[in-house]
């Protein structure tokens, strides 16, 4: 059988990557992922030297490399490790082990945040609401606003997520057939703050496909949890997600080029044309918001059976 070889060094492969029709050694994959998140970074003017980041960590495979490549290739840089429990039988109490285990070895500061100790409500509550099994999406709302919270509240300035490619076109794809064009317009690399209680988002990760930080993950040893989200098995985001597979399959490279398409050609045109809502202060938590009250605290209520 013929021994496929490194196209960096020529020594055999064990890796392939489809889209960048490259077989790589696991000596240079590594050398090739780190380089490709510091172009990234670099890229997009992610971080800079005075930068306090907060890197959101799940537990899972994304996370924990991005934690790591963070570290690796910016040892002077200030992080935190920030996770957020949201009390998933069977699943959040391993994810937290894992985050806490990463933390130690990456050697960064860690700030973990239970909503049921914080907020009295745990993401399976949202099932006896009108989300019933459909929970991604509130799980994500207050994901996202705690995010922000802990960042402002310890005084970062940019909250770090794992978002990778396959996610990010996933999420692409879906607002093309919907035509959001508001929600396109925020879908970007860097989001940056736009409020003085807003902090800047940052995705390192964004040009790296699910494959590749999993990969990433495995050769550097990292723990993560390995089984999906229980609660997320009926998403409509997976289903889109093998679609999109079936389409790379087809035509190699199409979600770099898709992603390459909006970020390059279309996401100025739209910055140029789309006006999005201005803000205003909800007036249960504070926070800025384009309702009121915000869709946290909607959320909240919802799940409290507040009126």
């Amino acid at each position: 059988m013929w021994m496929k070889l490194c196209s960096k060094c020529g020594e055999r492969a064990e890796i392939e990557l489809d889209y960048a029709r490259m077989h790589l050694c696991d000596r240079c994959f590594v050398d090739f992922y780190e380089r490709k998140v510091r172009e990234t970074v670099k890229k997009y003017k992610m971080i800079g030297k005075e930068d306090k980041v907060a890197v959101a960590v799940s537990g899972g495979k994304d996370s924990a490399a991005l934690l790591f490549v963070l570290r690796k290739l910016f040892p002077d840089l200030s992080i935190t490790a920030v996770h957020i429990n949201v009390e998933i039988p069977g699943y959040s109490e391993e994810c937290e082990q894992k985050f806490r285990e990463l933390a130690r070895i990456v050697g960064v500061d860690s700030i973990v945040y239970n909503t049921r100790e914080k907020l009295g409500i745990t993401t399976p509550d949202f099932q006896k609401t009108v989300y019933k099994d459909r929970i991604c999406s509130p799980c994500g709302t207050i994901k996202r606003y705690l995010l922000n919270k802990i960042a402002l509240e310890n005084g970062f300035t940019k909250v770090a997520t794992g978002h990778n490619l396959d996610d990010t076109v996933e999420v692409l794809f879906n607002l093309y057939v919907q035509g959001d064009i508001q929600q396109l317009v925020r879908l970007r690399p860097v989001a940056p703050s736009t409020h003085p209680k807003l902090v800047t988002k940052i995705k390192p990760l964004i040009e790296m496909t699910e494959k590749e930080n999993l990969l990433y993950a495995l050769k550097n040893q990292l723990p993560f949890k390995e089984a999906p989200c229980p609660l997320a098995s009926g998403s409509r985001s997976r289903e889109r997600k093998k679609l999109l597979e079936m389409i790379e399959g087809k035509m190699r490279g199409f979600k770099h080029t898709l992603f390459s398409s909006h970020v390059k050609r279309i996401l100025p045109v739209l910055e140029e044309g789309v006006k999005l809502p201005s803000f205003v202060e909800c007036s249960s938590c504070g926070m800025p918001s384009s309702e009121d009250p915000c869709a946290f605290c909607r959320r909240i209520k919802m799940v409290r059976g507040n009126p």
